[in-house]
């Protein structure tokens, strides 16, 4: 049997064959770029670094191996996001569980754990909420690298706390505090913990509803419309954060967000009425 007939076949194959395979599938797609993309799928699903495939072309590959590469092969061809067909997303560290139930983490989003890190609050601990957690990637950032008693996500939609809590346990050897799962729509699953956290943090959706057409097709036709898109110009998450968050706090608290394009750091001030913050950083 070819090598091209094999990954259909859910047959053994080599790391050169499935190569070869794969890059074929996604040409129609990707052009020249199918070759490296074709290797760094491979070693995505393999768990590899991604000069592992050239180092490994003949390397008999099992027929369930074979089987999920196909699988991330046919998501990709069909224009899936890379992190979709492969079922992964580095985050800091870590590598997430992730599939079209949760947004797929941002580079960019890896310098709120960089802030909150670096500040006072997050240097001495205690008590850290994740508003809108996704995947988990934040809270699980968090639990992993910082030195936070208690780490609390929420999430509105259950498929995502779902995908969250899948990476919490696979992760679970990683984390230095366990991390505790909350259903609801922004601080409503919160308001038990008046005046007691330390660090509040939330990536909320900002793509206002007139925008979303403009987004890329690979965020737009992909990603959870609930995780991107949101009423009120695209702050209504945010707002409700900013409103409800100084109450949440302890005081010398802080929360780090990016509400629209930047990013602000907020603490509660023992001067300051409950509700109103002041920069930290």
């Amino acid at each position: 049997m070819s090598g091209r007939g094999r990954i259909a076949a859910g047959a053994e194959a080599t790391v050169a064959e499935v190569w070869g395979e794969v890059a074929s599938r996604l040409r129609p797609l990707l052009g020249d770029a199918a070759e490296g993309e074709a290797r760094d799928l491979i070693a995505a699903v393999m768990e590899q670094p991604r000069f592992w495939p050239s180092l490994a072309g003949g390397v008999t590959l099992n027929a369930d191996v074979v089987a999920r590469i196909a699988g991330g092969a046919e998501r990709r061809a069909r224009g899936a996001p890379f992190s979709y067909a492969v079922r992964s997303a580095a985050f800091r560290h870590l590598t997430l569980g992730v599939d079209e139930r949760v947004l797929i983490p941002r580079p960019e989003t890896e310098y709120l754990i960089d802030l909150i890190l670096a500040t006072p609050q997050g240097r001495r601990g205690g008590v850290a909420v994740d508003v809108g957690t996704g995947s988990g990637a934040i809270a699980l950032a968090l639990a992993s690298e910082g030195a936070f008693s208690r780490v609390i996500a929420t999430d509105i939609s259950g498929d995502a706390l779902a995908v969250a809590k899948e990476n919490a346990e696979r992760l679970r050897p990683a984390l230095r505090a366990a991390v505790e799962f909350l259903a609801g729509d922004a601080l409503a699953p919160l308001r038990e913990l008046t005046e007691s956290v330390d660090v509040l943090v939330s990536n909320p959706p900002y793509i206002a509803f007139a925008e979303a057409l403009e987004l890329p097709p690979s965020v737009r036709d992909w990603e959870p419309p609930q995780a991107l898109v949101c009423p009120d110009d695209g702050l209504a998450v945010t707002r409700a954060v900013i409103a409800g968050g100084g109450e949440l706090l302890r005081v010398g608290g802080c929360w780090p967000s990016r509400p629209i394009r930047g990013v602000r750091v907020a603490s509660r001030s023992s001067s300051a009425p409950t509700g109103r913050t002041r920069m930290c950083g």
